[in-house]
């Protein structure tokens, strides 16, 4: 037997104004949160917000960038102008990729969880996750790049590619050298990822009448997807 969506009936006519309003409802309110999923366009101020904050992190964080990219070792033959050049052309291939990549990633995660509801028998639709999934980025996306954004600006001396990414979970408490796959398990957990899955089972939880369990089960895919990308990208970078 299927399980319906028990939509929450909207508190207010839709508009892109009382769409950004909502958005807070993300951080705190799983109820309100839950009547925005039904709505056709809401993932649209959450997009936007991700995609500038993303925008204006990238801006202020150049100057961290190009010193750690001048620290890397030029390719065999290369002149300095052209590693100059290399840096520089990897910096604007970043401002394009970033936004794409932002978009992409709440594409697939929005997929993920519509399809393990639709395995749970759960009747939705792909927009209730795409507004889900796009309003708690507010919590994963945006609150991280702030975080990243205050830190390395007020670190001074970045001396590595690994240092580009720095300790906002449990991993704050190991050593450079620690195991890399246990460093990126450790680094999952920050404050802001544990937020993130906190709230996105409440918030179907809500929007859907499931328990709590039932919820968490189908976020779980999505928690063990980001969490293997997680341990690969530190790996990747050396921690």
């Amino acid at each position: 037997m299927s399980t319906t969506s028990a939509y929450l009936p909207p508190q207010e006519s839709e508009s892109f104004g009382s769409d950004l309003a909502g958005m807070f409802a993300f951080f705190i309110d799983p109820t309100a949160a839950a009547r925005r999923l039904p709505r056709k366009w809401f993932w649209v101020a959450p997009f936007v917000v991700v995609i500038v904050v993303s925008i204006i992190a990238g801006f202020l964080l150049e100057p961290v960038i190009r010193q750690v990219s001048a620290l890397m070792p030029m390719r065999p033959g290369a002149t300095p102008s052209e590693h100059r050049r290399a840096i520089e052309i990897g910096i604007a291939a970043q401002r394009i990729f970033t936004p794409i990549s932002i978009a992409v990633m709440i594409l697939i995660e929005a997929l993920i969880v519509y399809g393990t509801a639709i395995a749970f028998s759960i009747k939705t639709r792909f927009r209730e996750f795409l507004n889900l999934v796009a309003g708690c980025s507010l919590i994963s996306v945006v609150l991280t790049y702030i975080a990243n954004t205050i830190i390395l600006r007020s670190k001074g001396e970045i001396s590595s590619i690994a240092d580009l990414t720095p300790p906002l979970g449990l991993d704050i408490f190991l050593s450079n050298d620690a195991n890399k796959v246990l460093a990126g398990f450790l680094g999952y957990f920050s404050i802001f990822q544990l937020w993130w899955i906190v709230m996105m089972v409440l918030i179907i939880s809500a929007a859907f009448r499931v328990s709590k369990g039932k919820a968490l089960a189908i976020v779980a895919p999505l928690i063990l997807l980001s969490l293997v990308m997680r341990i690969a990208v530190t790996m990747a970078r050396g921690h």
